[in-house]
């Protein structure tokens, strides 16, 4: 689910925080593997030297930034799975995000735990609003199926700059959230009350709070869920749950029933119905 800010608040929040720019300078790396990252045009930048950031930068930053909003640890085996390339090619790339300044990898004894900086994070969170952003646009106006929204968005992505962002997002009404429920940066905020649907028990009765970007990355999943009306905003009533599987038979408030398998059931939040 999406928290509120009030009207006023959002907008100043968005306005202040849209126009990220795409050249960063940074300095030269500590012995830590880690540059200092300034804004170019800092009256006080110490710089040596300066980059454009590439689309696969960025789209590297957007995942990890959605991926830690959720509270769980990221760990290159997950952030690999999520962005469907092979875990030799994600270590090497995190290497040279942390070279740069863009992440932090922090030793947990048998793996090493993915944290972005706060430059990197501004750029994934930049990048996530985009995306947002332009789904909502897609789903709303277009009337794209979500599923064909999240597809369409990665490839527009590149071709909207932060005055088409500010102006489609007065178009839209300035939403909150896109459409699979997910904030967008900015002006909602993720609300950690509730649960994921892997959590929950027989006999339960839970709405459907966001469709998660792990959940967005497996488009089988999401036209799954589509085609059998799960949607944020949905009642479910729990019927069963294998224990064992993890899987989660539910029937929707229009009476479809719906079995969800375990690894999924765990990428959907949920919030209890009194």
């Amino acid at each position: 689910m999406v928290a509120f800010r009030g009207y006023g608040e959002g907008r100043r929040a968005f306005a202040s925080c849209v126009a990220v720019p795409r050249t960063y300078a940074v300095s030269a790396a500590t012995d830590h593997g880690i540059g200092n990252a300034q804004e170019v045009g800092g009256a006080h930048a110490q710089v040596t030297r300066r980059r454009a950031l590439s689309p696969a930068v960025e789209h590297y930053l957007q995942a990890i930034y959605a991926l830690t909003a959720e509270r769980k640890v990221l760990i290159g085996a997950r952030l690999a799975e999520h962005l469907r390339v092979s875990a030799p090619s994600v270590t090497q790339t995190l290497h040279r995000l942390e070279r740069d300044g863009y992440v932090i990898l922090i030793d947990r004894g048998d793996r090493k735990e993915i944290q972005l900086t706060p430059t990197g994070h501004e750029i994934g969170e930049a990048s996530t609003r985009k995306h947002r952003l332009i789904e909502t646009w897609l789903v709303r106006d277009l009337k794209l199926s979500t599923t064909e929204a999240h597809e369409a968005a990665e490839r527009l992505e590149a071709g909207f700059d932060e005055l088409l962002l500010s102006r489609l997002f007065e178009a839209l009404g300035q939403p909150l959230a896109c459409p699979h429920g997910n904030p967008i940066p900015g002006w909602g905020v993720i609300d950690h009350d509730g649960g994921y649907l892997d959590r929950v028990l027989a006999g339960d009765r839970v709405v459907i709070g966001r469709i998660t970007e792990e959940a967005e990355a497996d488009l089988d999943l999401l036209t799954y869920l589509e085609r059998n009306g799960i949607f944020p905003g949905v009642n479910l009533e729990i019927m069963a749950v294998d224990r064992r599987s993890g899987a989660v038979t539910a029937r929707s408030e229009r009476g479809t029933e719906i079995r969800i398998e375990g690894r999924s059931a765990a990428l959907i939040y949920v919030r209890s119905i009194a």
